[in-house]
């Protein structure tokens, strides 16, 4: 295994116990079952995603790829910057649909709201 190959299995293992940790710390079963807060009326939040950490992993990928590159490769490696382009973009794009579901519910008043309103 050349240095190279060996350096971006290092990254790419630092990146996954990285986010095993994150994922870890904030698991909701870490804490176990907690009551649902109620939310004041007229207060909406966006339920929770996983798409930043995808569009951060697909920044990432792309960032290693601009900075592991050849001698011979013009601005990024390719290996890493097309895996990071597509990941970026599958995450734009389930980001924008789910802001569109979203928004959806909530002008039809199907979101759920415990207040009865």
């Amino acid at each position: 295994m050349s240095d190279v190959a060996f350096g971006y299995l290092l990254l790419a293992i630092g990146i996954g116990f990285i986010l095993f940790i994150v994922y870890a710390l904030t698991s909701q079963l870490a804490r176990g079952p907690r009551p649902r807060p109620k939310v004041p009326p007229g207060v909406h939040l966006p339920p929770p995603s996983i798409l930043p950490a995808v569009l951060a992993v697909g920044a990432s990928l792309l960032g290693a790829s601009l900075a592991f590159r050849a001698d011979n490769q013009p601005l990024a490696n390719p290996f890493l910057a097309v895996p990071a382009l597509v990941v970026m973009l599958a995450g734009i794009v389930a980001w924008i649909r789910a802001a569109g579901r979203e928004w959806r519910e909530t002008e039809s008043g199907s979101a759920h709201d415990d207040s009865g309103h």
